[in-house]
């Protein structure tokens, strides 16, 4: 029997674009501000459109959609706003990430990722760093207390430590293992407004009594020496260029005990090969000019920096150890 004739798919030509809808309606939600007429309560279409400045008609569609994506939920006549939706698309909410959202929707960013392409240059945008540390703080700290595991780290079986989370972002790595051992002490390196979020989840888990927060850059900051018994940086060096990440693992080599330990959490390796894996490579480098370092490369320049041992944990953590 022959094969039946293979015939091109239109299905998945209209995949290509209709998918563009649903962040553009979510962009135009995020404009008109549909979110703050809800936050007080649930609402009808006729409501939230006369403070909107819309038409009652356009503005039911526009929520029975956002309904059907699970931003909102309908009840009967009236919309509500889901525990996410209160969380990050009310403005007034110290939480709120819609500039996140709005930045990665808008047409000059298709733009940007044309003239890095055009130029070889990385376009460099002013990311909302704080609103993406909000996102996080939300998530769960079970990956981290299995990364800290695999270095050596296990709650109930450690004596007083003080470690140092460089660009920690809202700091949940660090958080989740202070959260879990009462003996453990962080020192949160980031930018000011970055900070507030790590203080926030710190006030959430209970434990800002070990928490210091120290508003500095990681490339510049003095760690001074033999400070801490570990050191973390997460999800950082892939921005990095070779000669940075070598001359910062000589600072936190130096900033560590003897026996202390660097913890380094990032893509390790560049896996083109699915979906999320190429979007993220295109997007380190069209952003930041860095790129997804190999294990290898990080093995390299730790030795050079000084350390000792160099442990793969997993497909993006590794430890090393000074001594």
């Amino acid at each position: 029997m022959s094969e039946p004739p293979v015939s091109p798919d239109p299905d998945f030509v209209y995949s290509l674009f209709t998918g563009a809808y649903k962040p553009q309606l979510v962009r135009i939600a995020l404009t008109l501000d549909v979110f703050t007429p809800l936050a007080s309560g649930p609402a009808d279409a006729q409501a939230v459109a006369q403070a909107c400045g819309c038409s009652p008609a356009g503005i039911r569609l526009l929520l029975d959609y956002l309904s059907n994506i699970g931003v909102l939920e309908r009840q009967t006549n009236n919309y509500a706003l889901t525990l996410t939706a209160a969380t990050f698309l009310v403005p007034q909410k110290q939480s709120y990430v819609g500039d996140l959202v709005l930045q990665r929707t808008t047409a000059e960013t298709v733009e940007d990722y044309l003239g890095a392409l055009r130029s070889g240059q990385p376009y460099s945008p002013i990311r909302p760093w704080a609103q993406e540390a909000w996102l996080q703080s939300y998530g769960s700290p079970q990956p981290a207390l299995e990364m800290w595991r695999l270095a050596g780290f296990e709650p109930g079986r450690m004596s007083r430590l003080r470690i140092v989370d460089l660009a920690c972002g809202c700091a949940i790595k660090s958080l989740a293992l202070a959260h879990a051992e009462p003996m453990i002490q962080i020192n949160c390196v980031d930018s000011p407004e970055v900070l507030e979020v790590a203080r926030d989840l710190a006030r959430r888990l209970g434990i800002l009594s070990q928490v210091m927060l120290v508003p500095e850059d990681v490339l510049t900051i003095d760690l001074g020496e033999g400070q801490y018994d570990a050191a973390l940086l997460g999800q950082i060096t892939h921005y990095f260029t070779p000669e940075q990440n070598i001359t910062l693992f000589k600072r936190v080599h130096e900033s560590l005990v003897p026996s202390g330990v660097l913890v380094i959490d990032a893509p390790m390796i560049l896996d083109t090969s699915d979906e999320w894996g190429s979007f993220g490579s295109f997007f380190i480098w069209a952003t930041s000019g860095g790129k997804a370092h190999s294990f290898a490369e990080y093995s390299n320049w730790l030795e050079v920096a000084g350390f000792k041992v160099v442990r793969q944990l997993g497909m993006e953590w590794l430890s090393a150890h000074k001594s």
